[in-house]
């Protein structure tokens, strides 16, 4: 009685220990020490940082530009009065100093710019030394598409929902990191599992060898069960080694994974309990819809952007350019600030295709079917993810069902094993048949472990896809 007693517990507390315990809630909160969320933190920071680098584009621009004495020599042939060439020698330096202003018109797609400059020009050789100054103190222009297409807030537009689509990418990445800590974690629990069950069976099969080789020297029991509880002991043996070398890899992988020694192989995990509730279908399904539109409006903004541009242009091009100046040129710098000239500049450029033989008629209708056909690629995404979803769910309702019946099965194994065990030590039956009842309870118990892992495994795909988080209940 002492005996099963002492079994009958340590199938009750099969999935413990008395070495220090890991839930699998450590696994997905140290998951933010792995490599994979910081790369995915880093990549959430350059989406962050390009997206202020686009909005500081729309700010003014100056700056301010040195251009150093660069000089310049060259000689040339000059004709003489008699009518023969002299060869001179030239040297000229040149110094320019510019301070200049941009600034983009978002609410007409055009641009106004203001700048000034200021010159000096030194020549010096054998016959001449000269120096000039010119100064540009004012000048601005203006810059204009007249086709009534603003590139500027198309642009803006994009660039807002790309952001928000970055946001969604960046969680489904974190979905990602969770669902790996998870399978780590199982596949880890499996391996020690297999490994507590195996050490159980050998213990077991010694003690039974004992009783054999016993009842066998007092001529109470045939040798039949002494060989099968030496193959037993030799087949355990080779998994022994098998899954002692698996959960090696297993656990360098699990520390490569998380960037730091999180688990030894002394180290146990608890079996999870599932605390998340699956809620109702059409709740999954909203929640996917709701972050649809952005998924649509990243997908085909772009397209629609470039069809709207197509048509402006599709007849004429134009641009309008409007400038205003004040220069002065001298060869007296005091006299550079007097009597600034003056010069103004107004043009309209217009292209017009004649023939372009239905080129642009055929780039507009491209332009047009790949738009089409983008939005049939996301009618069918959506339909076939509200599918997934749905799924899901029912198989995710299923596993429930099952792990319930896994677990009533698992009760009458355990009562089963015992009776058998019973039997196998008053020798009513056969080592075979007690290892078969043996095999069968292991096997539930292990297909309980699959079933919890399975319903993880669909829980996170559902969290994939709607960005709901089910699995810590965090929302």
């Amino acid at each position: 009685m002492k005996r099963i007693f002492i079994y009958y517990f340590f199938l009750i507390s099969f999935f413990t220990n008395a070495q220090q315990k890991f839930i699998l809630d450590d696994f997905i909160k140290r998951s933010v020490n792995s490599i994979e969320n910081k790369k995915v933190k880093k990549n959430k920071e350059i989406i962050q940082n390009e997206n202020s680098l686009f909005k500081k584009s729309f700010l003014p621009n100056v700056s301010l530009n040195f251009a150093l004495p660069s000089y310049n020599r060259s000689i040339s042939d000059v004709l003489q009065p008699d009518g023969t060439f002299a060869f001179r020698e030239s040297n000229s330096a040149n110094s320019r100093v510019s301070l200049s202003l941009s600034q983009k018109l978002p609410f007409t797609g055009g641009e106004i710019s203001i700048s000034n400059s200021f010159n000096r020009l030194d020549i010096f050789g054998d016959t001449q030394n000269s120096t000039s100054y010119s100064a540009s103190w004012f000048g601005a222009s203006l810059s204009q598409p007249l086709n009534f297409f603003n590139e500027m807030k198309w642009d803006k537009k994009i660039q807002e929902t790309n952001l928000e689509y970055s946001e969604i990418v960046y969680k489904k990445s974190l979905v990602g990191i969770k669902k790996e800590s998870i399978n780590h974690f199982f596949e880890l629990l499996k391996i020690k599992n297999e490994k507590k069950i195996l050490n159980y069976e050998v213990s077991k099969a010694l003690e039974y060898k004992k009783i054999i080789i016993s009842l066998i020297n007092a001529g109470k029991n045939m040798a039949y069960d002494s060989i099968d509880i030496e193959l037993k002991l030799l087949n355990k043996k080779k998994i022994f080694k098998f899954l002692e070398k698996s959960e090696k890899m297993k656990l360098k992988s699990i520390n490569t994974f998380f960037n730091s020694k999180l688990i030894n192989i002394k180290d146990s995990l608890q079996l999870p309990i599932i605390e998340f509730e699956i809620k109702y279908l059409q709740f999954y399904i909203d929640k996917y819809l709701n972050i649809y539109p952005i998924i649509e409006k990243n997908r085909l903004w772009g397209l629609e952007k470039n069809i709207v541009k197509l048509k402006k242009n599709q007849f004429y091009s134009a641009n309008l350019s409007v400038g205003v100046g004040f220069n002065n040129s001298t060869d007296n710098f005091d006299n550079i600030f007097l009597s600034p000239n003056q010069s103004q500049n107004f043009s309209i450029s217009l292209n017009v295709p004649l023939l372009d033989f239905g080129r642009k008629r055929l780039e507009l209708t491209n332009a047009k079917f790949k738009y089409e056909i983008e939005l049939l690629n996301l009618d069918q995404e959506k339909l076939l993810s509200i599918e997934r979803i749905s799924f899901l769910y029912e198989e995710i309702n299923d596993l429930f069902t099952s792990l319930k019946i896994e677990e009533s099965r698992i009760e009458l194994l355990k009562l089963k094993f015992k009776r058998v065990e019973s039997l196998l030590y008053a020798q009513r039956v056969l080592l075979k048949d007690f290892s078969d009842i043996e095999n069968l309870l292991y096997d539930s118990l292990t297909e309980k472990l699959d079933l919890i892992h399975s319903i993880y495994k669909k829980a996170l795909e559902i969290e994939e896809i709607t960005l709901f988080n089910i699995v810590d209940n965090e929302n």
